[in-house]
């Protein structure tokens, strides 16, 4: 009988060992999402230009005499945020997902707003850490689950915060500001180094292809170092890797010429690892065009930049938003620091899902205490898109830029009610920690969310 009183109790406290464990996992997520959170936002007090200056994705200025008066989050005609909106003033007709007889349809039509709310994303460091070329759009279709065209309606515009990305200073400016610096990742280590000069260094103990894949690393983008120990082990020489092949690394600081490194006991290769990232989502809506033929050096098309309209009418209208000496009037909603531990920068984890239920406002037979019940739909055909929802990670309303934790994972699977596209056979119900803030029709399931801030700077 003591025994097994004794055995209860060992057990009962045995139990919270995971839990404590798990507790502490979470409490230290959730410091250094706070602490990178504080150093993106000071960053950027502090480079209030990081806001303004806008380089495509080659790293080359268009035009930079232009490209320093343009905000990257005003909406220029060559931005994807405000090419999505599509909107046509000849077409009135409620008819989504079906094209008008002028060949486009208004999105207004697909999710019944009376005003065009569009959202960009800040996010160099998914710029520079995706597998994909193609890096201008935040939000994909991987899985096939939209109708044809549909994409620009939940794709938004990714934005490389002014930095120059071609360049590896830049590039790791971008690093700092937007990734925690302690993560790097022991890849290779050498015991049988031969100092070929001192920048240069052979690791004979290294295969050939293990080199190869530290310059693969180097070539995407993603910072690569050498710490390098002298022959007694008191000293050590730390220094980005320049470039790699055969069995030799080049250093990009050379060796110390005090003798301790004539003979090496040991190099360490460690590879970038942001495990700790952080992007920025800015919420904008246009609140109204200015008055048509407003003055400017070229009334007619004003593609030079020089005036107000970007059209070929002298007419307001869309495309000229965010141009020098515009009159449209645009207002922040807000934006938020989102933090990601081991973010997924593949296309996989931006797949944007068909929702119901996501509507401002209450529904028939909801009251103002209970939350809306969200549903996210699939392809039962293929079976990797189904998403993984679980309590308390994060999805993301694209149409809109609005983010919400999941309460809790009402019905984990079960057949779609009314499916807008019938490719979506499967649904999942979800309760959000509120009610939704603006109407949409797509979510965003990201893994990795550790937390969302929000961020007043803009």
């Amino acid at each position: 009988m003591s025994l097994m009183i004794m055995g209860v109790g060992l057990v009962s406290v045995a139990s919270l060992f995971p839990i404590a464990m798990l507790r502490s996992i979470q409490a230290t997520q959730l410091t250094n999402a706070a602490l990178l959170n504080y150093q993106c936002e000071d960053y950027i007090r502090a480079f209030p230009e990081i806001t303004r200056d806008h380089y495509d994705n080659n790293g080359t200025p268009a035009n930079l005499a232009d490209d320093r008066t343009v905000p990257n989050l005003e909406y220029t005609p060559n931005s994807k945020a405000w090419g999505r909106v599509g909107v046509d003033a000849t077409d009135t007709n409620d008819d989504y997902p079906a094209p008008s007889g002028n060949g486009q349809d208004d999105w207004l039509d697909y999710l019944g707003l009376a005003s065009p709310k569009v959202v960009t994303v800040i996010d160099p460091v998914g710029i520079l850490l995706s597998p994909v070329g193609d890096t201008s759009s935040f939000g994909t279709d991987f899985f096939g689950l939209h109708p044809a065209g549909a994409e620009p309606l939940f794709q938004n515009d990714r934005k490389n915060g002014g930095f120059n990305l071609s360049n590896s200073t830049a590039s790791n400016l971008a690093l700092q500001m937007f990734s925690s610096n302690d993560s790097w990742t022991r890849t290779l280590v050498a015991a049988e180094v031969v100092k070929t000069s001192g920048t240069q260094l052979t690791l004979n103990d290294i295969d050939s292809t293990d080199i190869a894949v530290v310059q693969d690393t180097i070539n995407s983008g993603v910072n690569v170092r050498a710490i390098v120990f002298d022959e007694n082990l008191r000293q050590s020489h730390v220094s980005p890797v320049t470039s790699a092949g055969g069995n030799s690394i080049v250093l990009t600081k050379a060796l110390p010429t005090n003798g301790l490194f004539d003979y090496i006991s040991e190099v360490v290769i460690e590879i970038f690892e942001p495990r700790y990232s952080c992007m920025i989502t800015v919420r904008r809506q246009l609140m109204s065009l200015g008055p048509a033929g407003t003055p400017g050096a070229d009334l007619t098309d004003d593609d030079n930049l020089d005036g107000d309209d970007d059209d070929t009418t002298n007419a307001d209208d869309f495309r000229e938003v965010g141009w020098p000496g515009t009159d449209d009037r645009i207002r922040s909603l807000g934006a938020n620091v989102v933090v990601f531990f081991r973010r997924d920068f593949t296309p996989i984890s931006e797949q944007v899902y068909e929702a119901g239920n996501l509507r401002k406002g209450l529904l028939t037979g909801q009251s103002n205490v209970a939350p809306p019940q969200i549903t996210i739909r699939w392809s039962s055909s293929i079976a990797d898109s189904k998403p993984r929802l679980k309590e308390g990670a994060y999805v993301f309303d694209p149409s809109n830029g609005y983010w919400y934790q999941i309460r809790s994972v009402v019905i984990d699977e079960r057949a779609s009610q009314q499916p807008r596209n019938s490719t979506n056979d499967r649904e999942a119900v979800i309760l959000l920690d509120k009610p939704p803030q603006a109407s949409g029709q797509f979510l965003m399931v990201p893994e990795g969310v550790v937390e969302v801030f929000d961020y007043p700077g803009f």
